[in-house]
């Protein structure tokens, strides 16, 4: 398997063509894809892109939600040796336009209302690129169908090499204007064969996809699924996750860290709410899962008492949370942010292994934990066949089949990423523990530098915060200013239940984000922030914001990455006034 036809191919040649590939909720019903029905009209699509005159070489953009259809989009490209450019699914018309333009795609795919008017308002401005929707009846746009499909269905299909690109994948942004990344069916494949065999992944898995496909977490893990013939079902927009979650009970999931931190919040908030014996026993029952995993971690072996206990703890306790996820779960894995320590040791304790995973828009997949030996705290052993070494300034180096082949039209910026030994220099700090786990610290660009000249990793801080049951949002500041301090928004869902049990009720997020109640509540989640961080480290201050960032006020990606220049620039009152002499927060450690 060298090319991603032959991975289309691998599938339609090893499954039943009877067999349930695909589905997607319609309603209250399943929309689903055989085998022989994905093929079929996967192959129809590339009879159409080809009637519309798409050829090797060329870029079909495709503006769409997570379904069945997608893929269909993306393998259809392939089949032509067209190269697929994935736009995230809420993007605003002006960076349609960008990215289709830059692209210089012929054809924009779209799917949805919302998304058909940005592609309308940006398809005024991109003349000669057609412009068609998947769905029928999306207002100014074609429907894909009245693209023909030739006779027989047949199409052009020219010989494939594993050095030709196949997709332009653009990056989220975050410090400045997206770049498009050239990834050839060499860096997926290549991902594809390594990864495989590290995991127990078979035919009787069903998986969900519901991170944006446009990203290059998701996309990659699909082809692996694919690769291993994994029923696919596809969720969207990702917060109907909850919802269906008990439906679909997946065996594997994939997700942001974001997906965890709320369920752990949830799981303890109901805890907390119910009280009484059931808190009691969820508190015994942690302590000695603790206690179990602990020797695990330690590489001993539980006493025979607490495996006894643990045993029990897993029937009375462990297996109802368990159950909020399906109950048929093998493993999690998290990417694209830090996960906090904490939340990824509850989920380890209460019998779901989350698995942190690494990588980048520009080399897919660097490192991931593996089953037989995650270690919490790691991004796991680096991916077979890829090289990873750290540079003297901790910044994490890494070449390989991986590596993208360049930034779409930009040499000079891919110049500066890529040296001439052939290393891609990430942008992240880390290192390599004895075992050859790569552990990273933060984004080179994120660390900060305070007045006193220590340097402070605001990640890993952010994350601590994002424990608390009270904490949403948080964003790190203090570069090149005397002390650490926060800009963190509240869980304003679990602060409404708060203000409601103690009969403060009828306030908007505004009167919550300014009480004083939530300035204690926040106190407190800082104070256990804080408990394990070096004195320099330590958040001083903090301002309570009354919302949350947003991808409609560009604050964050669509990745739901903070946007920290953004966000600094556009709260910059309020951080010179935690600077202030005479500010007073009513926060915790407000040492002047």
């Amino acid at each position: 398997m060298e090319t991603l036809r032959d991975l289309f191919e691998h599938v339609i040649r090893t499954n039943a063509p009877s067999r349930e590939l695909l589905r997607t909720r319609f309603g209250r019903d399943w929309r689903i894809y055989t085998v022989e029905a994905f093929a079929a009209a996967t192959r129809a699509t590339a009879s159409r892109l080809a009637q519309a005159g798409v050829r090797a070489g060329d870029r079909v953009a495709l503006f769409s939600e997570n379904r069945p259809e997608w893929h269909m989009v993306d393998f259809a490209c392939h089949l032509l040796g067209a190269v697929l450019v994935p736009l995230y699914p809420n993007l605003p018309a002006g960076h349609v336009r960008y990215i289709v333009a830059d692209s210089e795609a012929k054809v924009l795919i779209v799917a949805g209302k919302e998304r058909a008017n940005a592609a309308v308002e940006a398809g005024r401005t991109l003349p000669g690129v057609r412009i068609v929707g998947l769905d029928p009846g999306l207002a100014g746009l074609d429907p894909f169908e009245v693209l023909p499909v030739s006779p027989g269905g047949t199409f052009d299909s020219p010989p494939l090499r594993s050095t030709d690109l196949a997709s332009i994948v653009y990056t989220s942004g975050t410090t400045g204007e997206p770049k498009g990344v050239m990834l050839t069916h060499r860096n997926f494949i290549s991902e594809v064969t390594a990864i495989r065999p590290l995991y127990p992944i078979t035919d009787q898995d069903e998986v969900m996809s519901f991170l944006p496909l446009a990203h290059i977490a998701e996309r990659m893990v699909d082809y692996i699924f694919f690769a291993c013939g994994c029923q696919v079902t596809y969720v969207d927009p990702p917060e109907r996750v909850v919802d269906l979650i008990t439906r679909i009970r997946p065996t594997i999931m994939v997700s942001f860290p974001r997906l965890y931190e709320r369920a752990y919040v949830k799981i303890l908030s109901t805890v907390h709410h119910e009280g009484g014996l059931k808190a009691k026993l969820f508190t015994w029952a942690m302590r000695v899962g603790r206690r179990a995993r602990e020797a695990v971690w330690e590489g001993r072996a539980p006493s025979a008492l607490t495996n006894l206990q643990h045993a029990v703890a897993k029937k009375l306790v462990f297996s109802k949370i368990l159950a909020r996820f399906g109950g048929r779960l093998k493993f999690t894995v998290s990417g694209a942010a830090p996960l906090a320590r904490e939340i990824a040791e509850f989920f380890d304790i209460v019998g779901l292994p989350l698995l942190n995973g690494y990588g980048l828009t520009e080399a897919p997949i660097i490192a991931v934990g593996r089953l037989e030996s995650n270690r919490i705290g790691s991004v796991g052993p680096i991916v077979p066949n890829i090289e990873v070494k750290i540079a003297d300034d901790g910044e994490i180096l890494t070449r390989g089949p991986h590596l993208m082949r360049g930034y779409w039209k930009k040499p000079e910026a891919t110049a500066e990423v890529i040296d001439s030994d052939g290393w891609l220099h990430t942008g992240d700090i880390g290192h390599l523990d004895r075992d050859g786990r790569l552990i990273i610290t933060d984004r080179k660009k994120n660390l900060i530098a305070t007045a006193g000249g220590k340097k402070v990793a605001p990640e890993p801080i952010e994350a601590r915060l994002k424990a608390s049951p009270y904490v949403m949002q948080a964003v790190i500041i203090g570069d090149n200013l005397p002390y650490i301090t926060a800009l963190i928004v509240p869980n304003f869902e679990n602060l409404e239940t708060y203000f409601t049990e103690r009969g403060l009720n009828g306030k908007d997020r505004e009167a919550m984000a300014n009480h004083q109640v939530t300035e204690a509540l926040i106190a407190a989640a800082v104070k256990d922030a804080n408990g394990e961080l070096a004195q320099y480290e330590r958040i001083r201050r903090f301002t309570i914001l009354p919302r949350e960032f947003t991808m409609a006020d560009g604050e964050v990606t669509p990745t739901l990455k903070v946007r920290r220049r953004v966000v600094t620039d556009r709260f910059r009152q309020a951080i010179e006034q935690m600077y202030l002499k005479q500010h007073r927060t009513a926060g915790y450690g407000l040492d002047d």
